[in-house]
């Protein structure tokens, strides 16, 4: 089943929102005989089985958003943080503890930290991981874990059809032109209007990108303006506050208290009690079969 110190860590929330979105875009939701939503649920399990056959760990954990947006860290660095996201579907809602006892059936540790968000706790247990010399592979639909690229931590990012662009920082270079030091700052001029992050008005993703490379990093390239256009040096001078705000906002904190045991997320589990919760939630023999 494993390889030793192979460690998969998974975003809770892309895994189980694209889960949703993928298996209810006809309208339909599974739900069990006593009218359980379950769609999100399965959806989600089965992507986690697929990357656990992929990766072949030894150890697995998911990491989670715990709280409300109100209450983030980086909304009270900056009021307007996330602040477009709109309520989950009324069929989702109870699926997220749903997941979370099916998660718990394999053994895996649900890990979160109020105030943080689940990059943060993929972060911070990846950077703790990769110091102790442990191969991490982390799996998310979010481009912001490029930031965590190194030698021992690479990044698969989900795509449509159960696909997924794998990252490591040869292929970092490569597909992006870009290093993991440099996720962050590119971001930081370009903004990202998913997570309300504000970045320079005027200035997208190549242009970003354009400007860190050559320059090596935001700080580099505010200490060298005199080399940019007119243009360009007024826009970064009049927005400087906002950019170094949003690099702030964009960088994944590494540091949460999570407590987390790396003994405790070892792949293995106790099949019977698998194939109970899978009875329970009415998965069905397909499902079912991949535990056997």
């Amino acid at each position: 089943m494993n390889e030793s110190g192979k460690v998969l860590l998974i975003d809770g929330m892309s895994f189980l929102f694209r889960a949703f979105y993928g298996s209810a875009w006809g309208g339909g939701y599974r739900q069990t005989s006593n009218g359980v939503y379950t769609n999100a649920v399965y959806g989600f399990t089965k992507m986690m089985l697929d990357y656990a056959e992929l990766v072949r760990p030894s150890h697995l954990v998911v990491g989670w958003d715990v709280a409300s947006r109100e209450s983030l860290v980086r909304s009270q660095w900056y009021d307007g943080y996330k602040s477009n996201r709109q309520a989950p579907p009324d069929e989702l809602i109870p699926q997220f503890d749903l997941v979370k006892e099916v998660t718990q059936a394999f053994s895996v540790p649900n890990l979160g930290c109020p105030g943080f968000e689940g990059d943060d706790v993929l972060g911070t247990v990846s950077t703790r991981l990769a110091l102790d010399g442990h191969q991490v592979i982390i799996a998310t639909g979010d481009y912001d874990s490029l930031q965590l690229i190194s030698e021992n931590v690479s990044v698969k990012i989900l795509k449509n059809g159960g696909k997924h662009e794998h990252y490591d920082p040869a292929s970092l270079l490569a597909l992006r032109g870009i290093t993991p030091e440099q996720v962050v700052d590119v971001k930081a001029l370009m903004g990202d209007a998913s997570d309300c992050i504000p970045g320079c008005p005027g200035i997208g993703e190549k242009t970003a990108t354009k400007l860190i490379t050559e320059h090596g990093n935001l700080d580099n390239l505010y200490t060298n303006l005199g080399s940019c256009t007119p243009k360009m040096r007024s826009k970064l001078e009049e927005n400087r506050e906002q950019v170094y705000l949003s690099q702030r906002l964009a960088t994944i904190i590494r540091d949460v208290p999570v407590d987390f045991s790396y003994e405790e997320a070892a792949w293995q589990y106790d099949r019977a009690t698998v194939h109970s919760k899978f009875d329970e939630l009415e998965f069905g023999r397909t499902m079912a079969s991949r535990v056997s």
